[in-house]
């Protein structure tokens, strides 16, 4: 298994996960993966799931889904989501606990969507988990990648006027930003250029978190589906995209 900082430091990140993942990001990251995928019921796996936010999203859209994640304390509380969703959602929801890059072996391939969301991150090595990713898919199947857009790295602490740290950003190369744990930087090129050696060409890909992302103070709004739409339209174009928190690249297997 490759180094893994979510290892490292799981319980401190599954605390910050649960108690800040952005509803706007689970609903621009589904929105487009819907939008992708074809509308009868489709197998998906979700390598990395987490609490079982994604999941859900998705088994409420008439997907079958399979969470894959090592951290028993995320699929505890997946497992507790679901509790308060219908028994039709909860049946297309199989919770696993495993290592990522041992997905192939723990649920097996030909799912009709391979996502790994907020996981790249972590780890030092992206290969492996993108590798498995692919093989994990049918022919013509779908790969969905989240992660932190290194082209970006500096403007979450510009915007939130911690300029010291927004300059040495710049100058260093690589985020430095005392209020996060540290992550690896793995770019949208890399990560693409790792698929398409894999056999999965780039069908699309979206910024997220371009307005909302570099925020220090939760928003309170009347009416959160405008909120979404602009979201959803800078970041489905340059440059806006270019400066979004992260990158959500969707693939497909050849």
């Amino acid at each position: 298994m490759t180094g893994n900082l979510w290892t490292e430091h799981a319980s401190a990140l599954g605390d910050a996960y649960i108690d800040r993942a952005g509803t706007i990001r689970f609903e621009l990251v589904t929105r487009a993966l819907l939008m992708h995928m074809h509308p009868e019921p489709q197998r998906v796996v979700d390598v990395g799931g987490g609490f079982g936010q994604q999941a859900i999203m998705l088994a409420r859209a008439g997907h079958s889904v399979v969470v894959v994640d090592s951290d028993p304390k995320m699929l505890a509380v997946a497992r507790d989501k679901l509790l308060s969703e219908p028994e039709a959602v909860c049946s297309r929801v199989e919770l696993v606990q495993g290592e990522g890059e041992d997905a192939v072996n723990l649920v097996g391939t030909d799912f009709d969507l391979a996502c790994c969301h907020s996981v790249l991150m972590y780890q030092d090595d992206p290969a492996p988990m993108l590798l498995s990713l692919v093989e994990m898919v049918r022919q013509k199947g779908l790969i969905s990648v989240l992660s932190l857009n290194t082209e970006a790295r500096a403007m979450r602490c510009g915007l939130q006027g911690r300029w010291l740290e927004a300059v040495a950003s710049l100058e260093a190369g690589t985020q430095i930003d005392s209020q996060y744990i540290p992550s690896r930087e793995h770019s949208r090129k890399d990560v693409t250029k790792i698929l398409e050696a894999a056999g999965a060409g780039v069908k699309a890909w979206f910024g997220v978190g371009v307005f909302t992302d570099h925020l220090t103070e939760q928003m309170v709004v009347e009416n959160p589906e405008v909120v979404y739409e602009a979201e959803w339209l800078a970041g489905d174009r340059d440059p806006y995209r270019l400066v979004a928190r992260c990158f959500h690249l969707l693939a497909q297997r050849t």
